[in-house]
């Protein structure tokens, strides 16, 4: 018969207890106390939702005064318009090849929804990196629709398709994206 070393018996009682220690919060956990996709409506919606259903596109597009692309986003059939009301996409571009894209509803529509905005999202000392856009290009994607296009750093664009709406960063003149917004048509705001 062998005989075990104090340091292994040591060992195996402490592995023992921290097991024994941790088993009691596993079991405590219940499963019927959440609720899964089939209970919530905004995860059944989501999930519902076909590929390229998305009917919005891009028009409109313009360097805003704050140096942002800015861009309306309408429905793509005019039967939708009464019931999606355009929104604002904003495209800021900051040092380093970073990107911020935010997307709300239009200020000049009557009501207006009042959205929360997370305060301090921003830190005042990166705002300083911005960079003030003066101009940006226009190319036809694929053969098909039409694209503006901005230079962010280290041979990176960033593209706003128009149509079907779409934005991603892809590395300069290739097709090759790094990063993909509505890359599937599924945006639903």
């Amino acid at each position: 018969m062998t005989s075990r070393s104090p340091a292994t018996i040591s060992l195996s009682l402490i592995l023992l207890a921290f097991l024994t220690y941790q088993a009691p919060p596993v079991l405590s956990w219940k499963k019927d106390e959440f609720r899964n996709c089939n209970q919530t409506p905004f995860c059944k919606r989501a999930r519902s939702r076909n590929p390229f259903s998305c009917s919005l596109i891009a028009n409109q597009v313009t360097i805003s005064d704050d140096g942002d692309i800015s861009a309306k986003l309408v429905p793509k059939n005019h039967d939708d318009h009464h019931q999606i009301n355009p929104l604002i996409l904003s495209l800021s571009i900051y040092q380093d090849g970073i990107v911020r894209l935010k997307i709300d509803e239009d200020p000049t529509l009557n009501p207006r929804k009042q959205r929360f905005q997370v305060p301090d999202v921003v830190l005042p000392q990166f705002e300083s990196k911005k960079l003030y856009l003066q101009r940006y290009s226009k190319e036809t994607i694929d053969g098909e629709g039409d694209a503006s296009v901005v230079y962010l750093s280290d041979g990176y664009e960033a593209v706003l398709r128009h149509d079907p709406f779409e934005v991603y960063v892809r590395y300069k003149g290739g097709n090759s994206r790094v990063l993909s917004l509505n890359s599937n048509g599924l945006f639903d705001f």
